[in-house]
């Protein structure tokens, strides 16, 4: 069917008028109760399965008493339905290995609520399982009294963890943005003074009201036999009884407006200065092609008209460090071309002024034919990786395309080969007049809102309203002149290069790997794998980093890197280089760290080269542009200037600083030791780190094609010069603190909420896998319990976890990281009660059954999924290079996990949590 329409396509000119067709591998239909149901057969992640329930109804179709019991609804499906009373749909999950929040989660918006599983498919009925919670929660959730009661404290404490500058902002610009409609008043968290006190019943008739099949759709999409799945969903969901003489739904309008509207708000806490600009508009439905067409022309126009925007960020002047425009829909029958702005704190008003005028100037000239092909081969790459990797696509990207189909917007879901062949007939047939002509249609005085939010501190220069609207008229007058497109007409590396040659090669059956070492030193591993069809990654490393420099030469190392990719590579400056780059999928990022400097990319198959050509240059032709120094500092002081303002970031520099000793080699960065950056020593050590390419180890992930790209190899990587250095890091302290209880008060912001990271430390002997399994399987017996005693009996908190990390160099430490937000008052008793949880699974007998084998489960399933991921053994050969010791022993993991016994873990949480030696960092309030 799918060569059939391929064919069909290339042989005969497009019907616009005709429907676009809907992917014909995926079950779809309504059941005569009106439920609506997807299912696809998807063999990527293999042996899992996505389920999703949509429910058409959000915080929007509350009443005036009911804010916030769209959200409440959602919290209590996990807290007991039909067939899976009070937890033990969560015990379920997490007994086959499935983690609440990544495999199991729910979220709130104006309009939906949705509800996402992921199971594994060792056994069928664990689908049968995963259908029957989507059907319980669609229509049988039990709103016992009891859970109610005490559910009502952790929804509290999420709200309490939403508050903050940005929190405040948005409760004083929504009204304007959404000017006269419900939508501005209905905020999905809701009102304390309702959650926390409305009567039982005002919740169970939320749910009665609008959890109701004709607002439901099921989505399934997995490894499994979709005809079979399908009829399983039509005789379960059918068993829901049609309701009739419900409550419409409907949308409430977001109504136009012929003036200009105009809201300027301010924060003590807000780090930034931001610019909104939107042109709201009617909401476009795409069903026929020619309305698919319309649709890729939207997406040049924002391809190109963001390119504009960041070519002025490589300039000092520019007063703003980030913008973008793009049109989409907003919410409700409202779509919006959209403009946001990160203006410099001096220069809001010029940002703004630079936004409106890049919009007029499309406005009034277009276009240019070398932007249109340039933009239209970018989106041919995207939509050509995408068809190579079709059949490595991972469910979650069918599942938002069924997803979008059931929403307002009713986006069709044709098949991937399908739009993959239909952009490629129709893109070459948009011409500039097709682009051009949306300028007009979007960018109009009426229905037009510019927001502008700054923090309120002296030396922010924050415009008033009528000077915005006087600013807006000046730019429809001012002169413009039209845009001047600098094409691109050169090849990456001019200079003839002198390949080297492999002269040693050695493999490794085991584990899958090939090992050259080049004529100039450089050790080259390569593991080829199937996981993705059209993707390479790379990672180089050598030892050394800014540990090998002094003090006072610390931040000019420590910002290097980003200054150089502020600078292009070779004869290419930023803009030059990102335009080249359009219509291939290559990157290459340098980086100097505090041990190690190197490389990180990826690519495409058919890009490889260009990769390993950017590799080469980055090495060998280095960009020093004084302009581009000067507009990376430029945008850093903003920044940093007011990043005291913000209590996360405070927070975030208070957890930063104790975690690494308070080392004065990584102390976070501030206006004071950016000032000592000198511009001719971020040259000088750059060079320096990078001027021995034989000291790099460089590591390949993904389909490689060993005989293709040998010749490549020895060409760009083995035609680099030596000078076989042999230099290691220095230890210079930035390690975590062992043997102490430190307790650490961030006192900043306004907000009674306290935000709490607590960090178990200690030395490892020695690093091998089993430490590292003991340490994650010790995590997730502390989470299960965290999670059990605070936030579920006693409500205290709306999240709380443990995770655990080793670091390796300099020195082999681990840590055991706990995160929890709070009442202030409540920090102590939460303290005192994890040391309770912490010391109780030092004791076997505290380790229940059911959380060993859920431990036992979830380590498995995760290994699972990253034994297929280019990027986890990219990491993992990193690191066994590093130790120079064999990879192969993560082959064994598995086995490791099933020799695990609770009494290893009862020991290993004696060895790990040892309770005088932790640090406790706390972000409270400044005034009670």
């Amino acid at each position: 069917m799918i060569f059939f329409q391929q064919n069909l396509l290339a042989q005969q000119d497009i019907d616009l008028n005709s429907p676009i067709p809907n992917d014909p591998d995926v079950y779809y239909g309504k059941l005569d109760n009106g439920i609506t149901y997807y299912v696809k057969h998807n063999p990527e992640p293999k042996n899992r399965a996505s389920l999703m329930l949509v429910v058409n109804a959000g915080s929007v179709l509350e009443n005036d008493d009911q804010q916030g019991l769209a959200h409440f609804c959602e919290h209590m499906a996990f807290n007991g339905t039909k067939h899976f009373p009070k937890h033990r749909l969560i015990q379920f999950l997490e007994s086959i290995g499935m983690k609440f929040g990544a495999d199991l989660n729910a979220y709130t918006s104006f309009d939906e609520t949705v509800y996402t599983i992921e199971v594994p498919l060792d056994t069928f009925a664990n689908l049968d399982t995963g259908l029957m919670i989507l059907y319980d929660w669609a229509h049988n959730v039990s709103y016992e009294t009891e859970e109610i009661e005490k559910e009502r404290g952790v929804i509290h404490e999420e709200w309490r963890l939403g508050r903050g500058a940005q929190d405040r902002l948005m409760r004083k610009t929504f009204p304007v943005m959404l000017y006269g409609s419900k939508y501005a008043k209905r905020i999905p968290i809701g009102k304390p003074e309702i959650f926390d006190k409305c009567p039982p019943d005002k919740l169970r008739n939320f749910y009665k009201d609008w959890y109701r099949p004709d607002l439901e759709a099921v989505i399934v999409v997995g490894d499994f036999d979709a005809k079979k799945v399908t009829n399983d969903v039509k005789k379960l969901f059918s068993q829901i009884p049609k309701r009739t003489k419900e409550r419409p739904r409907i949308y409430p309008p977001i109504p136009g407006h012929k003036d200009i509207k105009v809201k300027v708000a301010t924060d003590k806490e807000t780090p930034y200065s931001m610019i909104e600009i939107l042109y709201k508009l009617p909401m476009d439905k795409t069903v026929t092609l020619k309305d698919y067409k319309e649709d890729l022309a939207k997406s040049l126009f924002n391809e190109m008209i963001n390119q504009r925007l960041q070519e002025k960020t490589v300039k000092p002047d520019c007063p703003y460090s980030m913008a973008f425009s793009f049109y989409s829909h907003l919410l409700g029958k409202r779509d919006a071309y959209m403009s946001y702005v990160i203006a410099k704190n001096e220069k809001i008003s010029d940002a703004l002024k630079v936004a409106l005028e890049e919009n007029e100037r499309v406005k009034r000239y277009g276009f240019t034919k070398t932007e249109l092909d340039r933009a239209k081969k970018s989106i041919l790459k995207q939509v050509e990786k995408q068809y190579k990797e079709r059949n490595k696509t991972k469910d979650n990207y069918f599942v938002a395309q069924y997803h979008q189909n059931f929403g307002i917007t009713k986006e069709p879901f044709p098949s991937i080969e399908y739009a993959y062949n239909i952009t490629q007939k129709m893109l070459p047939d948009i011409k500039l007049e097709d682009v051009n002509k949306f300028a007009n249609q979007w960018i109009i005085d009426s229905n037009m809102v510019v927001i502008v939010t700054a923090p309120e501190k002296e030396g922010v220069k924050v415009p008033k309203e009528e000077e915005i609207l006087k600013l807006i008229d000046e730019v429809k007058k001012e002169k413009l002149e039209p845009y001047k497109d600098k094409a691109v007409n050169k090849p990456l590396i001019s200079e003839k290069i002198t390949p080297g040659k492999i002269v040693k090669k050695a493999k490794d059956k085991k584990v899958g790997t090939q090992t050259f070492i080049l004529s100039n030193g450089i050790k080259v591993i390569i593991k080829p794998t199937d996981f993705k069809d059209d993707e390479i990654r790379m990672t180089a490393f050598s030892n050394g980093g800014y540990s090998l420099y002094p003090l006072e030469d610390n931040v000019s190392a420590r910002v290097a890197d980003e200054v150089i990719l502020e600078s292009g590579v070779g004869d290419f400056d930023k803009v030059q280089l990102t335009k080249y780059m359009s219509d291939k999928n290559a990157h290459v990022t340098p980086y100097i760290g505090l041990n190690f400097e190197g490389m990180d990319g990826s690519s495409s198959v058919d890009d490889f080269e260009t990769m390993l050509q950017l590799t080469y240059l980055y090495f060998t032709h280095p960009r020093y542009d004084k302009e581009a120094y000067q507009a990376y500092m430029a945008k850093t002081k903003d920044y940093l200037k007011n990043k005291s303002n913000d209590p996360q970031s405070v927070w975030g520099d208070s957890i930063a600083s104790a975690l690494q000793s308070r080392c004065k080699y990584t102390q976070p960065l501030n206006l004071e030791l950016l000032n000592k950056v000198d511009y001719k020593k971020v040259h000088k050590i750059y060079r320096e780190r990078f001027e021995d390419p034989a000291s790099f180890t460089f590591i390949f992930t993904g389909n490689v094609d060993i005989k293709k790209v040998k010749p490549l190899i020895e060409k760009y990587l083995g035609g680099l010069p030596a000078d076989k250095k042999d230099e290691h890091f220095k230890n210079v302290g930035a390690v975590l603190p062992v043997g102490k209880v430190e307790k650490v008060i961030a006192k900043k912001g306004t907000e009674n909420k306290s935000m709490d990271y607590m960090v178990y430390t200690g030395k490892l002997d020695e690093y091998n896998l089993e430490n590292d399994i003991l340490l994650k399987a010790v995590s997730e017996i502390l989470t299960n319990r965290l999670l059990d005693s605070i936030r579920e009996e006693k409500a205290l908190t709306y999240s709380i976890s443990a995770n655990s990390s080793i670091r390796l160099f300099p020195e082999k430490q681990y840590g055991i990281y706990i995160f929890y937000s709070c009442a202030p008052d409540t920090v102590d008793y939460i303290t005192k009660e994890i040391e309770k949880i912490v010391n109780s699974i030092k004791d076997v007998k505290n380790i229940s059954d059911a959380d060993f084998k859920k431990t036992i489960e979830k380590l498995l399933k995760e290994n699972e999924i990253k034994m297929r991921d280019n990027k986890f053994w990219l990491r993992k050969l990193e690191t066994y290079e590093k130790l120079n010791s064999s990879p192969d022993v993560i082959l064994k993991y598995d086995d490791i996990v099933k020799s695990l016994t609770k009494e290893k873990i009862a020991e290993a949480a004696k060895k790990y949590l040892n309770n005088n030696s932790y640090v406790l960092i706390s972000l409270q309030p400044e005034k009670k």
